[in-house]
């Protein structure tokens, strides 16, 4: 498994802004597949990272987050990026696509509700909804009752 498919959703879309923002101040490649960097980050002390393509949890940080963890942080993944900007524009691209594929996804699926829901009896949708309201969370009862002045 590699550096960006160990790394947490959240570390991946920080990393990227990191490099978008250009806050990898400097990096090089030590070997094959490794590499050191230095990332400006929360304190006034830029972050030390070093990372490893070939045993990614060998690579570290000393943020907080990763100091002595075998996690991968969003300095990683922004020295990743910044040694590798077509993977970058690869995980954005691929992002978008899947984010605009989810909202697709959504908006069929809302267009099939909405011609379910309209072919229903009266009868059908007062007995789903009554379900719906007594089989769902408290909150979505109280907030129906509440919103129609029901006490």
């Amino acid at each position: 498994m590699g550096l960006l498919e160990l790394a947490s959703g959240n570390s991946l879309w920080r990393g990227y802004d990191y490099y978008e923002e250009k806050k990898v101040l400097a990096y090089r490649q030590t070997n094959d597949g490794c590499y050191e960097g230095e990332v400006s980050g929360s304190r006034k002390k830029p972050y030390t990272v070093a990372i490893n393509l070939a045993h990614p949890r060998t690579s570290n940080c000393d943020c907080p987050h990763a100091n002595g963890k075998r996690v991968i942080c969003k300095h990683m993944v922004a020295v990743y990026f910044t040694a590798f900007p077509a993977e970058a524009k690869r995980f954005y691209e691929e992002a978008m696509k899947a984010e605009k594929e989810e909202e697709a996804r959504q908006e069929n699926l809302e267009k099939k509700l909405i011609s379910c829901v309209s072919k229903m009896k009266k009868s059908e949708i007062q007995e789903e909804l009554l379900r719906i309201l007594y089989e769902g969370p408290e909150w979505q009862f109280d907030r129906f009752l509440e919103e129609h002045w029901i006490e």
